[in-house]
């Protein structure tokens, strides 16, 4: 009885053990359906996304290509374009190096002034007006410029009277001129009828006593003259004017600047 009762519970336990089993096994079928059909989806999202980076490479690989291309042709444009301008500025070197071998070998005759001055203002409308100042003539050519001369004009006639370092045996101390010894800066009148020039048309013509040529480079100066203003009834402006002349311009050259009193 005893042994009986042992035999049907070993057929218990195997009957249990092999539904046991037979779940496990059911349950890794399913988890094996699970995975078959993920890896399923991860292949067909792999052959896709393969298949989208090939797609991208291509044209990627295609676009980059012509846009290599395009910058091949554009290097290409700019050699060429590089060697006109080479060829070009070799042909603008080659003129100015002839134009500066013309320009020495030919003489420049050139020169230029201005007026340098400052004002002294009246106190009252019965003084006048003192303009204190140079004039300034420079040489800036390449040649010597022979027997200098220069013009001041004050306009109106009358308005103004011009006095400095100026020599002439004919004036006297009170008739406005300021005479000194002989020195660099000495200038004298040039015409003997000086009186009228300035009478009739407020003209100074000078020359200086001790320069007949002015070197490349150099300056000559009618310094510290002094110009005597005031205001008159018709005009409402001073204005002072200077012009060089030399035996190589005999037309005159005005000054770059002139002395201009607004009343």
């Amino acid at each position: 009885m005893k042994q009986h009762r042992t035999t049907t519970d070993q057929q218990i336990q195997l009957q249990q053990k092999m539904i046991h089993y037979r779940s496990e096994i059911a349950s890794y079928k399913n988890k094996l359906k699970a995975l078959e059909a993920e890896l399923k989806k991860e292949t067909l999202r792999n052959q896709y996304l393969q298949k989208k980076l090939h797609h991208i490479q291509t044209d990627n690989i295609e676009q980059y290509e012509k846009k290599i291309a395009d910058l091949e042709n554009q290097l290409l444009s700019y050699e060429v374009a590089l060697e006109e301008e080479k060829t070009q500025f070799s042909e603008l070197k080659k003129n100015l190096y002839l134009q500066k071998e013309q320009q020495h070998s030919q003489p420049i005759i050139k020169l230029q002034s201005f007026f340098n001055y400052s004002f002294f203002f009246p106190e009252t409308n019965e003084d006048d007006l003192l303009i204190f100042g140079n004039f300034m003539i420079d040489n800036i050519g390449t040649e010597p410029l022979h027997e200098p001369m220069i013009c001041i004009r004050i306009k109106p006639i009358h308005a103004g009277k011009l006095s400095g370092k100026i020599s002439t045996k004919q004036v006297k101390m009170e008739e406005n001129f300021l005479l000194s010894e002989h020195s660099s800066t000495e200038w004298t009148f040039v015409h003997e009828n000086w009186r009228e020039s300035i009478k009739n048309n407020g003209e100074y013509w000078l020359k200086p006593l001790h320069h007949s040529t002015l070197a490349p480079c150099k300056v000559l100066q009618f310094h510290n003259f002094e110009i005597r203003a005031r205001k008159t009834d018709d005009e409402n402006a001073l204005v002072v004017e200077g012009y060089v002349y030399c035996k190589e311009l005999p037309k005159g050259i005005p000054s770059l600047n002139n002395i201009i009193v607004n009343w």
